[in-house]
Formats: structure tokens, sequence, C-alpha cells
């Protein structure tokens, strides 16, 4: 568990300082008054500067004529906010699962998701749901689980390119044991993420979950599955 904790904690902090560079800009101040925005593509020492505007022009300018140069955050953060089409996403994830609580001694498993799904009605609000799979095997013998469960998912822009997210699903889950089946069983997922939207069609997903499969009449499934992914950004 405090392996599958450090993990967590060390995946959202990346993905918040990629983020929170992402949302820098470039900002030069010029000795005659003027402010410039954008990002330097090419710097030569003591000689020059060329800066690249958000609307594409390419401006260049002498060492002697800049004041000084600065990196800031982008001045209208609403602007990542409220321009983006694409409300949802879906697409595969894959990752370990680190069974914790009264399964703790469970071998640490592989997981699958086959479809790893958002959508967003309003800019923050939306609806997950996720069929996975995960199986933990020792000596020859293993055990799986799988589900299938939707519920709320709740997202936040924290940069142009970068959402952190939250969910709470329910659903079904079911367990198989030496090619035996069983019945399908109440189960819940608590889960945090970080999804990057490296293009218009496609986002990179980083999700840490708490899962949790009622064995009734026996001791609870409960596991802490990490995962990564790749998800079809959808309109």
């Amino acid at each position: 568990m405090k392996k599958s904790t450090l993990l967590l904690f060390t995946l959202l902090v990346s993905a918040v300082i990629f983020a929170q560079q992402s949302n820098l800009t470039d900002v030069v101040y010029l000795k005659n008054g003027s402010i410039l925005r954008g990002i330097i593509i090419e710097q030569i020492p003591n000689e020059s500067i060329k800066l690249q505007t958000a609307d594409n022009n390419i401006l260049v300018y002498k060492t002697d004529e800049i004041e000084r140069i600065t990196k800031e955050p982008v001045s209208n953060r609403n602007n990542f906010r409220n321009n983006d089409k694409r409300k949802g996403f879906i697409g595969p994830s894959f990752g370990v699962a680190f069974p914790v609580g009264g399964v703790s001694e469970m071998p640490i498993g592989a997981t699958l998701s086959l479809i790893d799904f958002g959508y967003l009605f309003t800019q923050n609000i939306g609806i997950a749901g996720k069929w996975f799979s995960t199986r933990h095997a020792e000596d020859g013998e293993s055990v799986g689980v799988g589900g299938l469960m939707a519920g709320p998912l709740v997202s936040t822009p924290i940069s142009s390119k970068v959402n952190l997210e939250g969910r709470g699903l329910i659903g079904i889950g079911a367990f198989t044991e030496a090619g035996e089946s069983s019945g399908a069983y109440f189960a819940y997922d608590l889960g945090v993420g970080v999804r990057i939207n490296t293009s218009d069609k496609v986002s990179l997903l980083i999700n840490a979950d708490y899962i949790n499969v009622d064995y009734t009449g026996e001791i609870d499934y409960n596991s802490v599955n990490v995962t990564f992914g790749v998800a079809f950004r959808l309109r």
C-alpha cells in the first residue's frame, strides 16, 4: 500500500509540474516600454532573440533593445476552459493492481480496462465508466476479478492541455478461480487521475483507483490500481 501510494503521489506531482510549465509564456520587456508575449524559439547570447507570438508571428529583437525577459502565467486562464470542443474520451488502459486490506497477501496483479470512458456535460461535471479485468497469479494458480461500473466524473482543467479528474463509480464485479466464475457482486471504484490532451484527437490517461468488490460471505476484494492509457477524444 505504501509503495502504491508513493507511486500515485509521484505521478500526480509530475503531472502538476508539467501542467504548470505548459501554462507559462515568455514575456519580453523592451526598453521602449513595449511588452511582448510568446515563445522564445531562438536565443543568441548577447546578440538577439527570436520570439513566436500566439498568432504565429516571428519577431526578432537585439539584446540591447531588451530590458528583461521573464516567464509568466498565461494572462487569461479561462481560454482553455471555454474553447475546447472535445468533451469526452474513450480508450483502453493497463497497469498494476496492489491488493490491500483483507487480501493484501495476494500477489500484485495486472489489470486491463478494455473501456475507460468519460464525457463532460458541463465544463466540470460529466459521467465516467469502465470495463476492467484484473488477474493475480502465483505458483501456477490465479484469481481473476472483473467488473463493469459507471458514475459521476468531476474534471478541473489545470492548463490548456491537462485536466485533473476524479470519479466515483458503482456497478457489478465477478471473480474467476480455477476456471470457474462466481456470481455478480456489488462493486465500486473511487478514482483520481490526470488526462493530458496531446493533440486534438488523442489523450494520455494516468489513473489511480481504489476498487472494492463485495464478496458476500467472504473477505471483500480491495485493490489500488495504477494504470496508464491512450484514449480517443470525443466531441
